[in-house]
């Protein structure tokens, strides 16, 4: 049964972002790598629950898809999607110049960890999918729309990097993903380690390894 798209309507914006960055650098994301994703109009805060919002563009600019995240340390974690997303404009970290190269992420927030383990380097393009297709085998997948839609729109890209989570359902659609495009582009797989990690499990392992360095430089004093 046919059914009417919704209309795309964005969050109000809250008039700060505390929330966004203290739940953010909670979860091992640098201040600069927020700021700069604020800064390019795809993250901000939403009112009134104070939800991380992440924004994806159309070629002109225009939001058309948001992913929403709550902020608050308790509870089951509330994660939805703007009514009337459009899932081919995935939310994207650009780089600061022009670059070659996309890497691919299962979430917003796995883009902007891994961009804050590698120094805030802002060097190329991280891509959102907003989730994963998981093919019953590995040599049939359903393209994702976001990664699609960016291919498109960047026919100067010709280096892919895989980043999704190193978990069953990421394996999977990693070597989904390799086997379609490999041809295409100069493929280079960066699955998280250890098993079951994703990159914001990596950049709170970071953190909680620079807290602990500082501890014991505290107590050798």
């Amino acid at each position: 049964k046919a059914t009417e798209q919704k209309q795309f309507v964005l969050p109000a914006g809250a008039r700060g972002t505390h929330h966004v960055e203290l739940y953010l650098q909670s979860r091992g994301i640098s201040i600069d790598v927020i700021r700069y994703c604020i800064s390019k109009g795809i993250l901000y805060e939403s009112t009134p629950h104070h939800n991380c919002v992440f924004v994806g563009k159309d070629e002109q600019g225009q939001p058309k898809y948001a992913a929403l995240r709550g902020t608050y340390q308790y509870g089951r974690p509330f994660k939805a999607e703007a009514p009337g997303s459009d899932k081919r404009y995935g939310f994207c970290i650009p780089p600061a110049a022009e670059s070659d190269t996309v890497a691919v992420f299962e979430a917003a927030i796995d883009a902007m960890a891994e961009m804050t383990l590698a120094g805030s380097a802002a060097y190329k393009y991280r891509l959102s999918l907003g989730g994963i297709y998981v093919p019953e085998q590995s040599h049939t997948i359903k393209p994702p729309a976001a990664l699609e839609e960016f291919l498109r729109r960047h026919p100067h890209v010709v280096r892919m990097e895989l980043c999704l989570d190193n978990d069953p359902p990421g394996r999977t659609a990693t070597a989904a993903l390799a086997e379609h495009y490999g041809k295409q582009y100069a493929l280079t797989i960066r699955l998280p380690q250890p098993d079951g990690a994703d990159y914001g499990d990596l950049a709170q392992m970071a953190m909680r390894q620079k807290a602990l360095k500082r501890e014991r430089a505290e107590i050798a004093r």
